[in-house]
């Protein structure tokens, strides 16, 4: 994989002198399953007792990112991503548990755009982390109970819509959604990500 990163910053160098280059900003939701109802029943069934859980299905997520032309209708676009924290809150007996997961990355991949503006797709890759923390709160008391950070790469793709702003030069509403696959390496950290975003040509 990094060895592809490699290749693909090779061309971008050596292409970016005759490309029509252009940088954008992209926010929205990250969707993905936290798998609480899962950790809630081994829960329950190591305590003997019911547990009660509430979870975010969605982390806000940014994206920066850069991207130029190849050929006609096919762009090199690559960026940086970073999410907020998706937590799950699980309580029983008079105390509660919580754990945090936020990832953050780099995606490069192929655009694909029949026209300058309407729908586009895109499909690449990513390599990329997840950082969760948990911690137990017993009477009032919080105690930090575990950290852990995992990295790997994964298989990313999507489609999207761009239209030119109305009075501004070179400026571009987008819309879109993303699939990420295996988010820091781990087999179930499955990422949907819907955005909007603005894209400025240079």
């Amino acid at each position: 994989m990094k060895k592809l990163l490699t290749i693909m910053s090779i061309v971008l160098f050596s292409s970016v002198a005759n490309a029509e280059n252009y940088a954008g900003i992209d926010g929205g939701y990250g969707f993905v399953d936290l798998k609480a109802k899962d950790t809630a029943q081994t829960l329950a069934n190591l305590s003997g007792s019911t547990v009660t859980y509430t979870y975010d299905r969605a982390a806000i997520t940014g994206r920066l990112y850069f991207g130029f032309d190849i050929a006609e209708h096919l762009v090199v676009e690559i960026g940086y991503f970073a999410s907020a924290n998706a937590s799950a809150k699980y309580t029983i007996s008079g105390a509660s548990a919580t754990e945090n997961y936020s990832s953050s990355g780099i995606d490069a991949g192929f655009v694909y755009k029949p026209s300058d503006e309407g729908v586009f797709f895109k499909a690449g890759f990513h390599s990329s982390k997840v950082d969760g923390d948990a911690s137990i709160t017993i009477g009032g008391t919080t105690y930090n109970i575990a950290s852990t950070s995992k990295s790997g790469t994964g298989l990313m793709g999507g489609i999207g819509y761009e239209e030119k702003m109305s009075g501004s030069s070179g400026l571009k509403g987008r819309v879109g959604w993303t699939y990420y696959n295996k988010v820091g390496g781990v087999s179930d950290a499955n990422v949907n990500l819907i955005y909007l975003g603005l894209v400025k040509s240079f």
